[in-house]
């Protein structure tokens, strides 16, 4: 196996590092000095203005303590869920003396001629994310900027190997498996909020404008996140399932086993042979619900933790810890649902699931031997997959006389929200048994599944959203003749329903009709 050797200088850290400490790949701290420029000319990362807006930004905390309160108050707020910032939601407040953020932040930055709006026009939804970090060792309720100037890490989405600044002016990088135990504070694009310059469907987004400064307008991509704002993340609650559900299981399974009926059709039209004709029934709603990623916990992990193809070995002691500069994992599911009119929608629901609601994760306290070698630092040891995380994300109510017989599923973990937008074409169903009830008077579906007529048979074509940079999860096909309950059986003497879940090979999850009214 290829190893790092890290080459230590006395010049640079001016202490011998003991022999027994843990290295790890990282690149030597250098001396921020007098604002050396070639700190910027050289970065690797591509991250300059974030680089320079990190230095100033450091520059500011260190003599303005009510700054420091400013940004723990503002993330304490929780404005989209997590404990971020906008920056351009904090640019105009003041300190004690009356002298603005972005004032502040132009004083102290190197180049002469960039200032903040520059920055913010490249990066308009730049943020500060205070972290909370293993053991309650830092957390925005903890932080005590009385006595505390956190470091600054830029969040790297193309790395997790990521650039870090101390308060007493040393840059360096954090190796990729390596989570501080002390006050830091993370610069980064932000995931659940998106702006008219970075955000390609920005118009078509249904979401409330939170903000509009210099003429950029910012919205949540998803409403999900602007309902965390006082709710919190989705609780693991799982609901048993509603009678109905049982009783078309029964209806199909038991009594009339030969049929292999739709279990739909009764939930939605009440539907079953001795009663073959009826109107739609608006009582029930398609749902998300369970969710969990598949294969081994470490794989998992790996997976949605990570921007890099690095390799990780867990017995080796490399595990990529990116998940402590982001807060909640955000997962983009887009639903592509087909209409008999030939108008196609994409719908697209956020899900916020924390690390530990997915994984158990155990640690190891360690020192690096580097600039921070004062510092406690941690490095996971140990990652255990949790049982699955209860989702309840609404869908349609899936009436067959508007939408197709089949829905598409797609998932992404959230990593940017710079998008684009591709073409899906599908060959899709449609059922065309359907028809006005003389007793009733309203449309009414005749007879199980398609009728005594003929499917229609349709290709249509979805413009759909997709953001290079996040991990694809892949996607399903959820079909309306699909079982919702595959099985019974007894445990413990008490009777449990299997329901039907779905795989993309990354993850998997279910999808069943819930009880709306």
């Amino acid at each position: 196996m290829k190893k790092i050797v890290l080459f230590l200088t006395l010049i640079l850290f001016g202490v011998t590092i003991n022999q027994s400490c843990k290295k790890f790949d990282y690149d030597i701290g250098q001396e921020v000095g007098e604002r050396d420029k070639t700190l910027l000319k050289n970065d690797k990362f591509g991250n300059k203005d974030l680089v320079e807006f990190s230095l100033a930004l450091m520059e500011v905390m260190k003599k303005n303590k009510d700054i420091m309160e400013l940004i723990k108050k503002e993330s304490l707020k929780k404005i989209d869920g997590d404990y971020d910032v906008l920056i351009y939601s904090i640019i105009d407040k003041k300190n004690i003396k009356g002298i603005t953020f972005k004032e502040l932040i132009n004083k102290n930055l190197i180049t002469k001629d960039n200032d903040i709006h520059k920055i913010l026009n490249r990066y308009p939804t730049l943020t500060i994310f205070v972290p909370t970090l293993p053991y309650d060792s830092f957390s925005a309720e903890k932080w005590d900027c009385s006595k505390e100037i956190p470091a600054i890490t830029i969040r790297n989405t193309k790395s997790n190997r990521m650039q870090m600044i101390s308060p007493d002016n040393k840059i360096g990088i954090i190796p990729s498996d390596a989570i501080p135990g002390f006050p830091v504070i993370v610069l980064k694009i932000n995931e659940r909020i998106v702006s008219n310059k970075n955000f390609s469907n920005f118009s078509n987004l249904k979401t409330k404008e939170i903000l509009e400064k210099d003429g950029i307008k910012f919205k949540f991509w998803s409403e999900v996140f602007g309902n965390l704002k006082n709710n919190g993340t989705q609780k693991r609650v799982t609901p048993m399932l509603d009678q109905k559900i049982i009783d078309a299981y029964n209806i199909y399974q038991q009594q009339y086993q030969n049929l292999n009926g739709w279990q739909r059709d009764y939930i939605y039209y009440n539907i079953q042979p001795t009663t073959p004709n009826g109107p739609f029934i608006y009582d029930f709603k398609e749902y998300v619900t369970n969710f969990n990623l598949e294969g081994n916990a470490t794989s998992a992990y790996n997976l949605i933790s990570d921007q890099t193809d690095d390799p990780h070995y867990l017995n080796n002691n490399r595990i990529g810890t990116g998940h402590w500069t982001d807060g909640d994992y955000e997962f983009k599911f887009s639903t592509l649902i087909n209409a008999k009119n030939g108008v196609g929608d994409e719908l697209i629901n956020g899900l916020v699931i924390n690390p530990n609601d997915l994984f158990k994760l155990e640690y190891e306290v360690y020192s690096t031997g580097w600039w921070f070698w004062k510092k406690r630092w941690y490095r996971i040891t140990g990652i255990h997959k949790r049982n699955d995380y209860w989702a309840h994300i609404p869908l349609i109510n899936w009436n067959l006389d508007d939408y197709a017989t089949s829905i598409k599923i797609h998932i992404e973990e959230v990593d940017l929200t710079t998008t684009t937008t591709i073409t899906d074409t599908r060959t899709v169903k449609f059922a065309t048994n359907f028809g006005i009830s003389p007793s009733l008077g309203e449309k009414i579906k005749l007879g199980l599944k398609f009728g005594a007529s003929l499917e229609d048979t349709q290709t249509h074509t979805i413009q759909r959203s997709f953001t290079q940079g996040n991990d694809d999860l892949g996607s399903v096909i959820i079909n309306f003749a699909d079982k919702i309950i595959i099985q019974k059986f007894y445990m413990q003497g008490q009777l449990w329903y299997s329901t039907r879940s779905y795989s993309t090979g990354y993850c998997k999850f279910g999808v069943e009709p819930m009880r709306v009214q």
